[in-house]
Protein backbone atom coordinates (compact mmCIF):
# COMPACT_ATOMS: atom_id res chain seq x y z
CA UNK A 1 0.00 0.00 0.00
CA UNK A 2 2.83 2.41 0.88
CA UNK A 3 4.50 1.63 -2.45
CA UNK A 4 1.24 2.41 -4.27
CA UNK A 5 0.96 5.78 -2.50
CA UNK A 6 4.56 6.58 -3.37
CA UNK A 7 4.00 5.74 -7.02
CA UNK A 8 0.85 7.88 -7.13
CA UNK A 9 2.60 10.77 -5.45
CA UNK A 10 5.55 10.49 -7.81
CA UNK A 11 3.25 10.40 -10.84
CA UNK A 12 1.38 13.49 -9.63
CA UNK A 13 4.65 15.31 -9.00
CA UNK A 14 5.89 14.48 -12.50
CA UNK A 15 2.59 15.55 -14.04
CA UNK A 16 2.66 18.85 -12.16
CA UNK A 17 6.27 19.39 -13.17
CA UNK A 18 5.49 18.78 -16.84
CA UNK A 19 2.50 21.11 -16.66
CA UNK A 20 4.62 23.82 -15.04
CA UNK A 21 7.27 23.48 -17.75
CA UNK A 22 4.56 23.70 -20.44
CA UNK A 23 3.15 26.84 -18.80
CA UNK A 24 6.58 28.48 -18.80
CA UNK A 25 7.51 27.43 -22.33
CA UNK A 26 4.22 28.58 -23.87
CA UNK A 27 3.91 31.88 -21.98
CA UNK A 28 3.94 34.96 -24.19
CA UNK A 29 6.18 37.84 -23.06
CA UNK A 30 4.11 40.69 -24.49
CA UNK A 31 5.51 43.66 -26.38
CA UNK A 32 7.31 46.34 -24.37
CA UNK A 33 6.97 48.65 -27.34
CA UNK A 34 3.21 48.61 -26.82
CA UNK A 35 2.69 47.86 -23.13
CA UNK A 36 2.94 49.50 -20.66
CA UNK A 37 2.03 52.60 -22.67
CA UNK A 38 4.18 55.70 -22.72
CA UNK A 39 1.70 58.01 -24.45
CA UNK A 40 -1.60 58.07 -26.33
CA UNK A 41 -3.36 56.00 -23.67
CA UNK A 42 -6.66 54.18 -24.22
CA UNK A 43 -8.55 52.64 -21.32
CA UNK A 44 -10.39 49.38 -21.90
CA UNK A 45 -11.98 47.02 -19.39
CA UNK A 46 -12.05 43.25 -18.95
CA UNK A 47 -15.24 41.85 -17.42
CA UNK A 48 -15.10 38.49 -15.63
CA UNK A 49 -18.33 36.79 -14.52
CA UNK A 50 -16.44 33.80 -13.12
CA UNK A 51 -16.55 31.67 -16.26
CA UNK A 52 -16.52 34.03 -19.23
CA UNK A 53 -14.64 37.25 -19.98
CA UNK A 54 -15.48 40.18 -22.26
CA UNK A 55 -13.58 43.20 -23.50
CA UNK A 56 -15.19 46.64 -23.21
CA UNK A 57 -13.95 49.44 -25.45
CA UNK A 58 -14.83 53.16 -25.49
CA UNK A 59 -17.23 53.79 -28.39
CA UNK A 60 -15.49 57.03 -29.29
CA UNK A 61 -12.20 55.24 -29.90
CA UNK A 62 -13.87 52.36 -31.75
CA UNK A 63 -15.69 54.69 -34.13
CA UNK A 64 -12.53 56.71 -34.72
CA UNK A 65 -10.79 53.48 -35.72
CA UNK A 66 -13.54 52.57 -38.19
CA UNK A 67 -13.64 49.27 -40.08
CA UNK A 68 -15.36 46.06 -39.04
CA UNK A 69 -14.94 46.82 -35.36
CA UNK A 70 -16.79 50.11 -35.66
CA UNK A 71 -19.54 48.71 -37.87
CA UNK A 72 -20.19 45.90 -35.43
CA UNK A 73 -20.03 48.41 -32.58
CA UNK A 74 -22.78 50.51 -34.12
CA UNK A 75 -25.12 47.56 -33.64
CA UNK A 76 -24.77 48.21 -29.90
CA UNK A 77 -26.62 51.50 -30.24
CA UNK A 78 -25.67 54.94 -29.02
CA UNK A 79 -23.75 53.91 -25.91
CA UNK A 80 -20.51 55.20 -24.44
CA UNK A 81 -18.98 51.72 -24.21
CA UNK A 82 -19.10 48.65 -26.45
CA UNK A 83 -18.74 45.10 -25.12
CA UNK A 84 -17.19 42.38 -27.29
CA UNK A 85 -17.19 38.70 -26.36
CA UNK A 86 -16.58 35.44 -28.21
CA UNK A 87 -17.88 31.91 -27.83
CA UNK A 88 -19.39 28.77 -29.32
CA UNK A 89 -22.21 29.53 -31.76
CA UNK A 90 -24.56 27.12 -30.00
CA UNK A 91 -23.79 27.15 -26.30
CA UNK A 92 -22.85 30.84 -26.07
CA UNK A 93 -26.06 32.05 -27.69
CA UNK A 94 -28.38 29.88 -25.58
CA UNK A 95 -29.74 30.90 -22.18
CA UNK A 96 -30.77 29.14 -18.99
CA UNK A 97 -29.85 25.66 -17.79
CA UNK A 98 -31.15 22.31 -18.97
CA UNK A 99 -29.87 18.78 -19.47
CA UNK A 100 -29.85 19.41 -23.22
CA UNK A 101 -27.70 22.51 -22.78
CA UNK A 102 -25.30 20.61 -20.50
CA UNK A 103 -24.78 18.04 -23.25
CA UNK A 104 -24.37 20.88 -25.74
CA UNK A 105 -21.62 22.26 -23.53
CA UNK A 106 -19.80 18.94 -23.77
CA UNK A 107 -20.20 19.05 -27.54
CA UNK A 108 -18.73 22.57 -27.62
CA UNK A 109 -15.73 21.43 -25.60
CA UNK A 110 -14.87 18.14 -27.23
CA UNK A 111 -16.17 18.19 -30.80
CA UNK A 112 -13.61 19.72 -33.17
CA UNK A 113 -14.39 22.55 -35.56
CA UNK A 114 -17.32 24.16 -33.71
CA UNK A 115 -18.50 27.42 -35.33
CA UNK A 116 -18.28 30.51 -33.16
CA UNK A 117 -19.77 33.99 -32.84
CA UNK A 118 -18.85 37.42 -31.51
CA UNK A 119 -21.39 39.05 -29.23
CA UNK A 120 -21.67 42.85 -29.23
CA UNK A 121 -23.70 45.11 -26.94
CA UNK A 122 -23.41 48.57 -25.43
CA UNK A 123 -23.46 50.08 -21.93
CA UNK A 124 -23.99 53.70 -21.02
CA UNK A 125 -22.03 53.81 -17.76
CA UNK A 126 -18.36 53.14 -17.13
CA UNK A 127 -17.97 49.34 -16.92
CA UNK A 128 -16.71 49.27 -13.35
CA UNK A 129 -19.97 50.98 -12.37
CA UNK A 130 -22.27 49.15 -14.79
CA UNK A 131 -21.43 45.48 -14.12
CA UNK A 132 -21.95 43.36 -11.02
CA UNK A 133 -18.85 41.31 -11.76
CA UNK A 134 -15.09 41.49 -11.50
CA UNK A 135 -14.01 44.44 -13.64
CA UNK A 136 -10.41 45.37 -14.40
CA UNK A 137 -9.29 48.49 -16.25
CA UNK A 138 -6.39 48.05 -18.66
CA UNK A 139 -4.54 51.08 -20.00
CA UNK A 140 -2.97 50.43 -23.40
CA UNK A 141 -1.19 52.63 -25.91
CA UNK A 142 -2.87 54.00 -29.00
CA UNK A 143 -0.64 51.71 -31.07
CA UNK A 144 -1.65 48.84 -28.80
CA UNK A 145 -5.31 49.63 -29.41
CA UNK A 146 -4.79 49.60 -33.17
CA UNK A 147 -3.09 46.20 -32.92
CA UNK A 148 -5.90 44.89 -30.70
CA UNK A 149 -8.52 46.24 -33.12
CA UNK A 150 -6.90 44.49 -36.07
CA UNK A 151 -6.69 41.23 -34.13
CA UNK A 152 -10.31 41.53 -33.05
CA UNK A 153 -11.49 42.32 -36.58
CA UNK A 154 -9.82 39.12 -37.78
CA UNK A 155 -12.36 37.23 -35.66
CA UNK A 156 -15.31 38.58 -37.66
CA UNK A 157 -16.55 36.78 -40.73
CA UNK A 158 -17.25 39.37 -43.40
CA UNK A 159 -19.17 39.80 -46.59
CA UNK A 160 -18.24 42.67 -48.92
CA UNK A 161 -16.31 44.33 -46.12
CA UNK A 162 -19.12 44.16 -43.56
CA UNK A 163 -19.45 41.87 -40.51
CA UNK A 164 -21.97 39.06 -41.00
CA UNK A 165 -24.91 38.94 -38.59
CA UNK A 166 -25.39 35.48 -37.15
CA UNK A 167 -28.68 33.82 -38.09
CA UNK A 168 -29.72 33.14 -34.52
CA UNK A 169 -33.15 33.60 -32.98
CA UNK A 170 -32.20 35.87 -30.10
CA UNK A 171 -32.64 39.47 -29.06
CA UNK A 172 -28.88 39.81 -28.53
CA UNK A 173 -26.57 40.85 -31.36
CA UNK A 174 -24.15 38.19 -32.60
CA UNK A 175 -21.83 38.13 -35.58
CA UNK A 176 -20.38 35.06 -37.28
CA UNK A 177 -16.73 34.44 -36.47
CA UNK A 178 -13.93 32.92 -38.53
CA UNK A 179 -12.60 30.94 -35.56
CA UNK A 180 -13.50 27.60 -33.99
CA UNK A 181 -14.38 26.85 -30.38
CA UNK A 182 -13.13 23.82 -28.43
CA UNK A 183 -11.53 22.90 -25.12
CA UNK A 184 -8.23 23.92 -26.71
CA UNK A 185 -9.58 27.39 -27.54
CA UNK A 186 -12.08 28.75 -25.07
CA UNK A 187 -13.71 32.17 -24.79
CA UNK A 188 -11.07 33.35 -22.36
CA UNK A 189 -8.30 32.34 -24.76
CA UNK A 190 -9.91 34.72 -27.24
CA UNK A 191 -9.87 37.56 -24.72
CA UNK A 192 -6.24 36.82 -23.89
CA UNK A 193 -5.32 36.86 -27.58
CA UNK A 194 -6.75 40.34 -28.01
CA UNK A 195 -4.77 41.64 -25.04
CA UNK A 196 -1.66 39.86 -26.28
CA UNK A 197 -2.01 41.79 -29.54
CA UNK A 198 -2.10 44.99 -27.48
CA UNK A 199 1.24 44.06 -25.93
CA UNK A 200 0.23 42.47 -22.63
CA UNK A 201 2.01 39.30 -21.46
CA UNK A 202 -0.33 36.28 -21.43
CA UNK A 203 -0.13 32.57 -20.64
CA UNK A 204 -2.29 30.39 -22.94
CA UNK A 205 -1.90 27.22 -20.83
CA UNK A 206 -3.83 28.77 -17.93
CA UNK A 207 -5.74 31.65 -19.53
CA UNK A 208 -8.61 29.42 -20.65
CA UNK A 209 -10.01 29.50 -17.11
CA UNK A 210 -11.35 32.92 -16.18
CA UNK A 211 -10.02 33.03 -12.57
CA UNK A 212 -6.52 32.01 -13.69
CA UNK A 213 -6.64 34.46 -16.57
CA UNK A 214 -7.47 37.31 -14.20
CA UNK A 215 -4.61 36.26 -11.91
CA UNK A 216 -2.33 36.20 -14.95
CA UNK A 217 -3.32 39.77 -15.77
CA UNK A 218 -2.60 40.81 -12.20
CA UNK A 219 0.71 39.02 -11.77
CA UNK A 220 2.29 39.52 -15.19
CA UNK A 221 0.63 42.66 -16.55
CA UNK A 222 0.16 44.52 -13.27
CA UNK A 223 -3.58 44.99 -13.78
CA UNK A 224 -5.58 45.73 -10.65
CA UNK A 225 -9.30 44.97 -10.31
CA UNK A 226 -9.89 47.56 -7.60
CA UNK A 227 -8.60 50.58 -9.50
CA UNK A 228 -11.06 53.36 -10.21
CA UNK A 229 -9.75 55.51 -13.03
CA UNK A 230 -11.32 58.14 -15.26
CA UNK A 231 -12.11 57.43 -18.88
CA UNK A 232 -9.20 58.82 -20.88
CA UNK A 233 -8.73 58.64 -24.63
CA UNK A 234 -6.52 60.36 -27.12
Amino acid sequence: MKLSYRRTGKALLIAFGLFFVAVVLTSRPGDLGLYPPSNGDVTLYVINNGFHTDIVLPSEVVQAHGGLLAEAGRAAGDKAWVVYGWGDAGFYTAKGFSVARAFDGLRALFKPGNPSVVRVFGVGRRPDEAFDAEVVPVIISQAGFEALAQRMEASFAQDKGAPVRAKIATTDTFFDSTEHFSILRLCNHWTADQLDAAGLPTTPMIDGLAPLFMLDLKWRAGVEATAKIPHKTQ
